[in-house]
């Protein structure tokens, strides 16, 4: 293809990039070396070390100096150019020194360029690709490109840079135009997985790590304040042994660490300050659930604490982390250990206490702590900062009014999804130099939505950090590279006992098959087979909402026809177990204070208790009609958000449930159509059927509007009725054979004789169940009582043998 190329010679770039390689170039250098080799001869036999060191000091002095010029004048790497005269000069000096010929830049030029710098090799790696092989392919696919016109394409490089934030049209800007406009660079895309938008979030990943990698040099102003700043005001804080043995000072090392690239809750640190400096009331309880960063905050809060102090030449303040269960379990009197050591403190200067665990000092510590804490709490050259989850303030410090008084609360909330995106960011950088095995972007993309979905008891960033360190492990114990998709998922069904690894071909065929299976154990009832198939193929495959549970149904119809069946095939076929079904009886639930039953208050926390043991279930609510309307309200939160709060603020997970509700409502009005003959296996019918229960108030709108979908079980035929007769005695003849070693037979004739007697319209497969066990199981008994049976005979019932 015929390309226009460019011409980039006289613009700044190109004399810089020229000034740099006539003088700081390999001839260059090869010539300095040989001139200060002269110059040392020469100073050496003349007038020795001291004049040598004086003559190389005045000679590369202004090799220097010339070199941070051309940086400024001409080549500002990594900064903004100061002129704007045009497009090309904001191309980054990391492509124009790559490039072969700057009066003919080609587009094969830029991408080569591009994928062999720093900032394009880690992009490609991002993707999950190998950055030779890319090349290679990029360059195949630069050939098929339809940019024909260069100067044109940095133009639009020029808009995108200034659209997308980066300081210059650099590797990241020329591979996400490609990846944008290109349609062989988009298919690259596909197969890593990805998206245009995922390309942008790639690109701010790379300047995250870069501005990760750049440490402060130590000679500059910022390190030596950061190293010596304190020196003297340190001198003057006083030390206790006993706290010292027990705590960690989160302050000490914050005048030699790194600057905290991350920070989330800034609002509330900012609030958390402003309380710590109040005269009084000034002890400071930080509250939120597990793993949403309290401590990090605390760790924040001690950062900010001691640069202010260092910037104001304030004197310092100690803030230390009290490790309780070594108190608790490492002194032979923690209260009395705990008071001298409050005692020493308030006496050394001014100590900021946090108690990490609060909630274990309050409930194993006994009344003499509880006592202790009251009386410092209003000290005011010792303060506390309690952490303590929303659940364990409700139940062990909100009703004890002498000490919840003093404390100023604070709730801490997730952090918002761009903060957790940026901490996983700098934890992955760091562990990536621990642990030694490289974390790509669709990798961390994998870990925030694969948490956000199946470990809701947990909250971010803590579960997605914790989740990123054990699957790096994992890989490295595989001897794998990068993290792989499969050992997040593995980590994932470990944490969230719900297996999320990646289906294979035996399991897609197992999903694919469902219907089937279902069928043949399911009697009739095709539409509801259908409808639960169509939702549970979408759940294997993540095809379906994520925040409502993966199916919600109400099964309406007479008693006896098989919902409560349905439910428990569904469990045993899809979950791999009947024991995967919670059942619950709603007559339980039929008063008001029943919602306890539910949400997890008192000792009646059956449901909450149950879906946290069996987080991938189903739940079945029999007869929910006799449930009381709280108890209906409640389930309008489950049914609609899949999550179930409680007066403490702990969150039950029903995302991964199945919930199907069973309802006798409108049976009459079935049964009386089916006598009258209308067709029942209608929509039009089960419309009427619906806007008939809604006119008796049985449910609300809004109710049976939660539902995926309302499913009508029709009244068993006769024919029905006999395949329902064969599944019975099939269990039977199966039980026999399994526990006794027995073969059971059975006569055509008593086959028909039990449908006949057992088919009921009204009672449906309960009345056959009767019947079964009147007419076979009675009589089998008596048989086998009277008569000696071993293992391997056989028994065969005919018609006359089966009370007749």
């Amino acid at each position: 293809m015929n390309q226009k190329p460019l011409d980039i010679t006289g613009t700044h770039l190109a004399t810089g990039r020229a000034l740099m390689k006539i003088l700081y170039g390999y001839i260059a250098f090869l010539v300095y070396v040989i001139i200060v080799a002269l110059m040392g001869v020469m100073l050496w036999l003349t007038g020795g070390l001291p004049p040598l060191t004086i003559a190389c000091a005045l000679f590369f002095f202004p090799v220097f100096a010339f070199h941070m010029f051309l940086e400024q004048a001409f080549l500002r790497r990594g900064k903004k150019v100061r002129w704007n005269t045009h497009e090309a000069e904001h191309i980054s000096y990391a492509l124009v020194r790559r490039v072969p010929d700057m009066s003919k830049i080609t587009l094969l030029d830029l991408v080569q360029a591009s994928i062999t710098s720093p900032v394009g090799s880690f992009i490609v790696k991002e993707m999950g690709k190998d950055p030779d092989e890319f090349l290679k392919r990029a360059t195949l696919l630069v050939e098929a490109a339809e940019i024909t016109d260069i100067e044109k394409f940095v133009k639009e490089g020029y808009k995108a840079m200034k659209e997308w934030g980066r300081s210059r049209i650099d590797s990241g800007v020329i591979l996400a135009l490609l990846f944008r406009d290109e349609q062989g660079f988009r298919e690259e895309l596909f197969e890593s997985d990805l998206e245009f938008n995922d390309v942008l979030a790639i690109l701010k990943w790379e300047s995250f790590h870069r501005k990760f990698e750049d440490k402060v040099p130590f000679w500059s102003t910022k390190g030596l304040l950061r190293t010596f700043g304190g020196v003297g005001r340190s001198w003057v804080m006083g030390y206790t042994d006993e706290l010292d043995r027990l705590t960690d000072d989160l302050s000490e090392h914050v005048l030699w660490s790194a600057e905290r690239h991350v920070r989330i809750h800034e609002d509330e640190q900012k609030q958390a300050i402003r309380i710590i400096n109040k005269s009084n009331l000034h002890d400071l309880l930080i509250m939120g659930p597990v793993g949403v960063g309290k401590k990090t905050l605390v760790e924040n809060i001690a950062y900010s604490i001691r640069r202010n102090e260092r910037d104001e030449s304030k004197a310092y303040s100690r803030v230390l982390m009290l490790k309780t269960a070594e108190l608790l379990s490492g002194t032979s009197n923690p209260d009395a250990f705990l008071l001298h050591a409050l005692k020493d403190a308030k006496q050394s200067g001014r100590f900021i206490l946090v108690i990490q665990d609060l909630a274990l000092m309050l409930k194993s510590g006994g009344e003499n702590i509880r006592g202790i804490l009251s009386k410092f709490i209003r000290e005011k050259a010792v303060q506390l900062i309690g952490i303590i989850s929303t659940e364990d303030y409700h139940s062990y410090l909100k009703n004890d009014p002498s000490l919840d008084q003093y404390f100023e609360k604070m709730i801490v909330e997730e952090p918002s999804e761009e903060e957790t995106v940026y901490v996983l960011m700098e934890q992955t950088f760091k562990l990536q130099k621990e642990i030694g095995v490289q974390v790509t972007y669709s990798a961390l993309k994998s870990i925030k939505r694969l948490s956000e979905r199946y470990l809701a008891g947990m909250s971010f960033p803590g579960k997605a950090v914790s989740v990123l360190e054990d699957a790096m492990l994992l890989a490295k114990d595989k001897k794998d590279k990068f993290v792989k998709e499969s050992h997040i998922r593995e980590i994932i069904s470990q944490k969230g006992r719900v297996d999320v690894t990646e289906m294979d071909k035996d399991d897609k065929q197992r999903v694919l098959n469902l219907g089937n299976s279902l069928r043949k154990r399911i009697v009739g009832q095709t539409r509801a087979i259908d409808a639960l198939t169509g939702t549970l193929k979408r759940a294997a495959l993540e095809i379906h909402e994520g925040t409502r549970p993966l199916g919600t149904f109400l099964f309406l119809g007479s008693t006896g026809i098989g919902k409560t069946h349905t439910a428990k095939i569904l469990a045993d076929e899809y979950f791999g177990s009947a024991d995967s079904m919670i059942r619950l009886d709603m007559n339980e639930y039929s008063t008001p204070d029943s919602v306890a039953g539910i949400t997890g208050g008192g000792d009646g926390s059956f449901l909450a208790r149950q879906v946290h043991d069996k987080p991938f279930s189903l739940i079945l609510m029999d007869e929910i009609e006799k449930a009381h309307p709280n108890v209906l309200n409640l389930f309008l939160q489950i049914l609609d958000e899949g999550l179930l709060i409680d007066h403490s603020g702990g969150k039950t997970d029903f995302r991964n449930t199945i919930i199907i509700a069973t309802s006798n409502a409108g049976a009459l009005f079935v049964r009386d159509a089916a006598i009258k003959g209308t067709k029942v296996d209608t929509d039009e019918f089960k419309q009427s059927l619906i806007d008939h229960i809604l006119k008796a108030g049985a449910f609300s709108p809004e109710f049976m509007n939660r539902f995926d979908e309302v499913i009508l079980f029709n009244p068993l035929s006769k024919e029905e009725a006999k395949q329902v007769a064969i599944l019975m005695l099939d269990s039977i003849v199966r039980e026999m054979q399994d526990k006794r070693g027995i073969t059971l037979k059975l006569d055509e004739e008593v086959l028909n004789d039990l449908v006949k007697k057992g088919y009921s319209a009204e009672f449906g497969a309960r009345e056959m169940r009767r019947t079964i066990v009147d007419t076979i199981e009675n009589r089998l008994a008596d048989y086998m009582l009277e008569n000696e049976v071993k293992r391997g005979e056989e028994i065969f019932l005919k018609k006359e043998n089966n009370g007749n």
